[in-house]
């Protein structure tokens, strides 16, 4: 069941007033589990492939970031070495694992754009040949960059008054994360349309 809990914050004198949707985590979970499976192709300064995120088991929202725990798979994953001046590949072929993930987020208000950065742990070894530690090599290449999520147009609210109908517009101002909640702000307008 999707419930939303929607807070109106209109500060004594202040000029721009704001909503906040509050998505609480089991919420989350279940928005990103459906979206899944999840192909990114990948690659690292020694190994390359698809990482596919199969599954999704748990998911926390803390107050700084978001921990993620599912299963991952790599697929066509070789792993390149230069021996004696000649460039050497390996292909390793596929493997599933269990991943945990740590991500964190932030928004870009003047580009509306989310960034997101993705931390897994350290594989033990950079140098093994077993695919699943080439796979969690991978991964933790995914770690050294940030990846805009774009917030496309958000459908206005339509307001029934008597017989006519108004559109909020919605304009997202921030996006962060507190204990079990992912925090929206967003800015409600009026269609100018609508305005006299």
């Amino acid at each position: 069941m999707l419930l939303l809990h929607l807070v109106f914050s209109f500060p004594a004198g202040a000029v721009d007033q704001a909503a906040t949707i509050s998505i609480p985590e089991d919420v989350l979970f279940q928005t990103i589990k459906d979206g899944l499976p999840i192909t990114i192709e990948a690659q690292s300064q020694y190994v390359q492939g698809d990482i596919i995120f199969k599954s999704l088991e748990k998911l926390q929202v803390r107050e700084k970031s978001m921990f993620l725990q599912g299963v991952a798979s790599g697929r066509n994953i070789t792993m390149g070495t230069t021996i004696a001046g000649r460039e050497i590949t390996m292909q390793l072929g596929n493997v599933q694992l269990p991943v945990t993930c740590e991500l964190f987020l932030r928004f870009d208000s003047s580009k509306k754009i989310l960034f997101v950065m993705p931390r897994f742990p350290k594989p033990k070894s950079l140098y093994s040949t077993e695919p699943a530690d080439a796979l969690q090599l991978l991964l933790a290449s995914l770690g050294e960059d940030e990846y805009p999520v774009e917030l496309g147009a958000i459908r206005p609210i339509i307001a029934e008054v008597g017989s006519n109908s108004i559109p909020i517009e919605l304009e997202a101002l921030d996006i962060q994360t507190q204990k079990g909640l992912l925090l929206i702000k967003m800015k409600p307008t009026v269609s100018k349309k609508n305005q006299q």
